[in-house]
């Protein structure tokens, strides 16, 4: 029987180094690469951001410019008074015409409102023994004109008057009544400014 005596043993083997020189250069030569391309990438960017400053600054001199021309016109235009002052009048005559234009439209739209308010009343009172062919109003005064087919007929409905909003309280000074060349019995009634409380 043979035995084996193993003289090399594990301590007698090389150990491996971790940081020889050829793995350091490589490792080195790696973080160069890497260093050297962020570098090349920063400043292929900052390149780009270089042209468009450059761009915006020839902007903001080309505006400047402007703006400088702008105001050297502006200042030619108001220095002259004889403007100044017709444009000063412009606007006080347009402010003028604005507020009389204003009261205008009041004055319209309230006077609009009475005539709708007593023509609305005038039909809901309607009767068919009357017709009116005329009606008058102006500062508060009414005057009507038509054609009823009996006297009667024309008192009792200026009493229903009385029922509605625009027309209660309005007096009538006159109540005229004729026959017409066709015979029908006209009417006029002609009203008085006053109205009663």
């Amino acid at each position: 029987m043979k035995h084996h005596i193993n003289l090399y043993g594990a301590e007698f083997r090389p150990r491996r180094l971790w940081a020889s020189l050829p793995q350091m250069a490589l490792v080195w030569g790696g973080v160069l690469v890497l260093l050297l391309g962020a570098t090349l990438f920063y400043g292929w960017q900052q390149q780009g951001l270089d042209r468009e400053l450059a761009g915006m600054r020839a902007q903001l001199d080309v505006q400047r410019g402007e703006a400088r021309r702008l105001d050297a016109e502006l200042a030619r235009h108001l220095a002259n008074a004889d403007l100044q002052r017709q444009l000063a009048d412009k606007r006080d005559e347009l402010g003028a015409k604005q507020a009389l234009m204003q009261q205008l439209g009041h004055l319209s739209l309230q006077k609009s409102q009475g005539y709708a308010g007593v023509m609305a009343d005038l039909a809901r009172l309607r009767d068919p023994r009357l017709s009116l062919q005329r009606i008058e109003i102006s500062d508060g005064r009414i005057n009507l004109a038509g054609v009823a087919e009996r006297s009667q007929d024309v008192p009792a409905w200026v009493n229903r008057f009385k029922q509605t909003p625009s027309l209660a309280g309005k007096q009538f000074g006159e109540l005229t009544l004729s026959r017409d060349k066709e015979g029908q019995l006209a009417f006029q009634l002609s009203g008085i400014a006053r109205e009663t409380p």
